[in-house]
C-alpha cells in the first residue's frame, strides 16, 4: 500500500505520518492561475515561504510533494501562448522549490509539463474521469505516469480496475478511497468546474456551491446513497491489492491535522471502528452536543429566504468550514460492513439501484439516523431549492 495524502499545510502532519506508508503529501495554493478541484473559500491561505518551507520538510522526510494544477476548466487560456509562456514561469518555481509530482485534468497541459520538464512525475486527475482502458491508454501515451480513476463510476467494478492494471505499461492506477459523493453522480462536471473557477486567480468566483448541497440533500432523502456511493473502506484495501492496485488517495485538504492522521492511521492498519462518515467526509468535525429540545426549536424557528444564510444554516448543521454544533445526522457502523464488498468483487452489481435492493438493505443493516437533524437539514434543503432558482 501506497498512500497519497492531503496536506493542511500544518508542519506538524509531516511528523505525524512519515513512519507511515505515505509517499507523498498534495495541495496548491488557495488561488493560482489553474484553479483546482476545491474552492478557494473552502482552502487554507498560505503563503510562498510557507508552501517552500512544507516542500522542503516533506523532502527531509522523504516524502514527495505534489502540486495541484487539476483545475477542470481554464476558459480556453491555456490555448494561448501568452498564457502557456506563464504557465512555465510558474512551472519552473514549482520545480526550484523542490515539488516532484503534478497533477492534472487537461491533456494540454500534461503535454508541455512532458514537453519541457523532465523533473516531475505526473498523476492524471479524477476530474479526467477515466473510466476505461482505452482511455487510461490515451492518457499513457501523453506521458501520464499515475492515473486516478474515475472514483464514481468504476472504484466498485473490479473487472474494469483488473482491466486497467493488466493493459497499462508504465502507468499506475491510483484510487481515490474516502469520499462520499453520489454514485455517478450528475453533478460532477458542472460541479469541477464550478470548484476550477472558485479557485482560479483570475476568476475569483464566489457563488455558492450548490452542487454540494445537491448531493447532500439526494443522500439524506435515501440513506442507501451512502452505502452506494464510492468509498473504499480500509478494511477492503487488501482486496483492490489483490488485483494489483498499490496507490490510493485520501482527502481532506482542509480538515484538522489529528482527523489526517485518524485516516492514515486506519488505512494503514485495515481496520476502523466507528463512523464511516470519520473517514469519507471532508466536514462535520468538533461538535457541541446539543439536546433534542434545542434541535427541533431550531427547527421550528428556521424559515430562511436568503440563500447565503440557508448555507450558513446548513454549514454550522453540517459543521462545513467551521467547527460542528450538532450530532452527526446519520451514523454509517463501519464494523457492520464486514463482507460487504463481495457483492462486487463477485460481479453481481448491475449497476442498475432500481432493480437491486442490495444497497438498500445493507443500509437498514448499519446506518442509524438522527431523525431531528435529518429533520431539520431537509427542511434547510427544501428552502434553499425553493429561493435559489
Amino acid at each position: 500500500m501506497k498512500l497519497s495524502l492531503a496536506t493542511n499545510f500544518d508542519n506538524d502532519l509531516i511528523d505525524q505520518i512519515k513512519d507511515y506508508p505515505v509517499y507523498e503529501l498534495y495541495g496548491k495554493f488557495k488561488e493560482d492561475m489553474v484553479g483546482g478541484g476545491r474552492p478557494a473559500d473552502g482552502i487554507n491561505d498560505i503563503t510562498k515561504n510557507a508552501l517552500e518551507g512544507h516542500v522542503k520538510k516533506c523532502l527531509n522526510a522523504g516524502v514527495k510533494f505534489n502540486y495541484l494544477l487539476n483545475g477542470s476548466c481554464i476558459s480556453n487560456c491555456e490555448c494561448h501562448k501568452d498564457w502557456q509562456n506563464q504557465f512555465r514561469s510558474f512551472l519552473d518555481y514549482l520545480a526550484s522549490i523542490g515539488v516532484n509530482a503534478l497533477t492534472v485534468s487537461n491533456p494540454l497541459l500534461l503535454k508541455i509539463i512532458k514537453k519541457y520538464y523532465s523533473c516531475f512525475d505526473v498523476r492524471v486527475s479524477i476530474f479526467a474521469c477515466v473510466d476505461s482502458v482505452e482511455k487510461a491508454l490515451y492518457w499513457e501515451e501523453l506521458g501520464a505516469d499515475f492515473i486516478c480513476a474515475d472514483v464514481m463510476n468504476i472504484n466498485r467494478n473490479f473487472k474494469i480496475l483488473e482491466q486497467l492494471v493488466q493493459n497499462l505499461s508504465s502507468a499506475k492506477i491510483e484510487l481515490l478511497s474516502n469520499v462520499s459523493c453520489l454514485k455517478s453522480c450528475p453533478m460532477i462536471h458542472t460541479h469541477s468546474n464550478w470548484n476550477a473557477h472558485a479557485s482560479n486567480s483570475k476568476d475569483k468566483d464566489k457563488s455558492l456551491d450548490y452542487c454540494i448541497l445537491f448531493c447532500q440533500k439526494k443522500e439524506l432523502e435515501d440513506l442507501s446513497r451512502y452505502i452506494k456511493s464510492c468509498w473504499i473502506r480500509p478494511e477492503d484495501v487488501k482486496f483492490y491489492e489483490e488485483i494489483g492496485v498499490e496507490h490510493f488517495k485520501l482527502t481532506e485538504r482542509n480538515i484538522p491535522t489529528n482527523e489526517l492522521v485518524k485516516r492514515v492511521q486506519a488505512y494503514s492498519y485495515g481496520e476502523y471502528k466507528g463512523n464511516l462518515l470519520d473517514l469519507v467526509q471532508g466536514h462535520g468535525f468538533c461538535a457541541e452536543e446539543k439536546s433534542s429540545a434545542d434541535i427541533l426549536a431550531a427547527s421550528e424557528n428556521t424559515n430562511l429566504t436568503d440563500c447565503n444564510e440557508i448555507n450558513n444554516a446548513i454549514a454550522k448543521i453540517r459543521g462545513m468550514g467551521r467547527n460542528r454544533e450538532y450530532p452527526q445526522h446519520v451514523y454509517i457502523d463501519n464494523t457492520k460492513l464486514d463482507g460487504f464488498i463481495d457483492f462486487f468483487r463477485q460481479g453481481h452489481c448491475s449497476g442498475i439501484c432500481s432493480k437491486c435492493n442490495y444497497c438498500k438493505k445493507i443500509a437498514e443493516k448499519v446506518i442509524t439516523e438522527n431523525q431531528y437533524i435529518k429533520k431539520l437539514l431537509l427542511g434547510l434543503y427544501e428552502q434553499f431549492d425553493e429561493n435559489f432558482i
